[in-house]
């Protein structure tokens, strides 16, 4: 695990998903498997935001990293390309 680089994840509630969450996470970690995620926490460098809908309804207000947000299946492109640019891989 030491040449991971370890990355926040916080799911929305779930009341409104629009897409497999689940799935789009499991595709990111095979996509980048450099990137090890765990659950978020205070102090983390990034986090990955994951919500089911636009409407963005995830608490965040404890987390002080940047945030990747990923809200659609649309998104998820987007999200990989600023995990890779974040320097932590």
């Amino acid at each position: 695990m030491a040449d991971r680089q370890v990355v926040g994840l916080r799911y929305c509630g779930g009341c409104n998903p629009r897409y497999d969450r689940v799935a789009a996470v499991e595709r990111l970690r095979a996509q980048l498997p450099k990137v090890g995620l765990r659950p978020a926490a205070p102090g983390q460098g990034i986090v990955l935001v994951v919500c089911g809908c636009p409407v963005r309804c995830a608490d965040v207000s404890d987390l002080d990293g940047r945030l990747v947000w990923l809200c659609s299946e649309t998104q998820w492109e987007e999200a990989v390309h600023q995990l890779t640019q974040a320097n932590i891989l």
